[in-house]
């Protein structure tokens, strides 16, 4: 079975197209095909005015149009793309779904926070244990927190906080006081460890330390400070980041070291999963 999965966020588009493969006692193991991240910033757009602009809905429904090439290429069995903040808020984000769609012949759906958090899930269950967690997941427009006990998520919450709408300096003071208080009333206990998946965290990870897939809450808060004293062009040439990730990658930052403070968390793990593999899972089950 090969599966597909689109993921239109509000820094970059990303295709996965995987594989299934199934062990002997039938469980699935998914191996990539094909993976691609096109830094289209539709969030720039969106949270400026309001509406995504006419140059960069054609590089979208171009972009849709070369992944449906792709699909179709690799004989995918099911596919399913989903768009997140960027396209959820732009004044506009229906009608280009529409004629991304008459192009492409690809749907698009408009998914809430909440599903967007739902799809992560799936993946993110297959890298924890038993214990308690926060799951921070920072996109460009929006920030996912899932806490879960023994594997079994009991709240979930989508903010209004990401790496490009903090950097446009779009985001509210209330968001941020809505985040601490919803995290500190639904927290339960003590001795959370925190989960933290996009982009930025798998970049923090890599300058921090790639061999450990578990960072500590004074290393993160550390790498943050020293990277924000430095200009973009040094934080391009001393860590090897891409220009729209060096960029926002301290406003993504503050927002994963925030979201820990207010949860007691001292550490955070970064398994090597987002929005793409929930997906790809969704989808398995989908057609099992």
């Amino acid at each position: 079975m090969i599966l597909a999965a689109i993921d239109a966020g509000s820094n970059a588009i990303r295709l996965q197209i995987n594989r299934v493969l199934l062990d002997d006692h039938g469980e699935p193991h998914f191996k990539s095909l094909e993976y691609i991240r096109f830094p289209l910033r539709l969030g720039k757009d969106t949270f400026r005015t309001g509406e995504i602009t006419f140059r960069s809905e054609t590089k979208f429904v171009n972009l849709m149009m070369a992944f449906r090439t792709l699909i179709d290429l690799y004989e995918a069995d099911d596919a399913y793309g989903c768009a997140t903040s960027a396209l959820r808020d732009a004044l506009n984000g229906e009608r280009i779904i529409r004629r991304a769609y008459e192009k492409s012949g690809l749907h698009i759906d408009l998914i809430s926070g909440q599903r967007e958090a739902e799809l992560l899930d799936l993946a993110i269950h297959q890298s924890i244990g038993e214990g308690n967690y926060i799951t921070i997941d920072v996109g460009g427009g929006s920030t996912e927190i899932n806490l879960t006990e023994g594997k079994n998520s009991y709240a979930r919450k989508s903010f209004k906080l990401g790496s490009v709408r903090n950097m446009q300096g779009k985001e509210k003071k209330e968001t941020w006081e809505e985040m601490s208080s919803w995290i500190k009333e639904h927290i339960i206990g003590k001795d959370h460890l925190a989960v933290g998946t996009g982009g930025n965290i798998k970049s923090y990870q890599k300058i921090i330390d790639n061999s450990r897939s578990e960072l500590t809450f004074s290393e993160l808060e550390s790498t943050i400070a020293g990277l924000g004293e430095k200009t973009i062009s040094e934080r391009i040439n001393d860590y090897e980041l891409r220009e729209d990730r060096a960029d926002v990658i301290v406003f993504a930052g503050e927002i994963y070291k925030t979201a820990m403070q207010y949860a007691g968390a001292e550490k955070i793990l970064v398994p090597d999963v987002g929005l793409k593999d929930g997906i790809i899972h969704m989808l398995f089950e989908r057609n099992r």
